[in-house]
């Protein structure tokens, strides 16, 4: 039997360097059953793909789930009152597998839930859970506040200010002493703040200058809704000041 002649191909196949044509179709067969196939005269779909290529674009079309938004419609009442009523409100970027409101299970087509019939009277907070179809899970919370107010405004002289004195000025419900307010005092009229004692004492500036107020008394207040505490209030060294903002802090 003849030798064959060795070429020069076969040399550098035999050192690995090339693929034989046995070594090249299985390659190739190896890559066709991995890419995309299309069938003559239709489009792609998605059973046109193998698991290892859906996976892949499932990862670059998945979104996580997020809460978008969840708020409350009481958000700050007055120290004292009673929340009878909340309505909760949400907000999804898609669609979960399942939520829940705090340990309560929601139907997940819901956005919103009024809690009727309730009688809360401190700080109070719920929490909102969502998952996707990935497993995975994000919260969001929402509060009732209680808090006091601090009242600002003018008023003629009194040596002796009392809760009606204080409540006839302008309120704000705030959880600090800070207050930045403009009013407008006329001929006999004095500035006049006043705040829970234990917000701290408080520094004026008014028109670029520190000082000016003095505290001149410390009472019991109670409040519109019932509550009573220490509080502080100021009032200005000078009267007819006109138009002012008063910085407190």
């Amino acid at each position: 039997m003849p030798r064959k002649k060795v070429t020069k191909a076969a040399a550098l196949a035999a050192g690995k360097k090339y693929l034989d044509q046995e070594g090249l179709a299985h390659l190739v067969q190896k890559n066709d059953a991995r890419y995309v196939h299309q069938e003559e005269g239709k489009g792609l779909s998605q059973n046109d793909f193998t698991d290892e290529y859906k996976k892949i674009v499932d990862d670059l079309n998945y979104k996580p789930i997020a809460i978008d938004s969840f708020a409350n419609n009481k958000n700050t009442v007055e120290i004292g009152s009673t929340v009878t009523d909340v309505t909760l409100t949400w907000a999804y970027n898609k669609k979960p597998k399942s939520a829940k409101l705090d340990n309560e299970v929601l139907d997940v087509n819901l956005t919103t839930k009024t809690l009727a019939g309730q009688s809360i009277k401190t700080n109070k907070t719920w929490t909102l859970s969502a998952t996707d179809e990935r497993d995975k899970t994000v919260t969001k919370t929402t509060a009732v506040t209680f808090l006091n107010g601090v009242y600002w405004g003018v008023a003629e002289n009194t040596l002796n200010p009392d809760t009606g004195f204080v409540l006839k000025l302008t309120k704000g419900l705030q959880a600090n002493k800070a207050k930045t307010f403009t009013v407008t005092a006329s001929e006999g009229q004095h500035i006049y703040y006043a705040l829970p004692t234990r917000y701290g004492e408080v520094t004026f500036n008014v028109g670029g200058f520190d000082g000016g107020f003095t505290k001149v008394k410390t009472i019991e207040f109670t409040n519109a809704s019932g509550h009573t505490e220490s509080y502080d209030i100021y009032k200005s060294d000078n009267e007819n000041l006109g138009k002012q903002t008063v910085v407190c802090k």
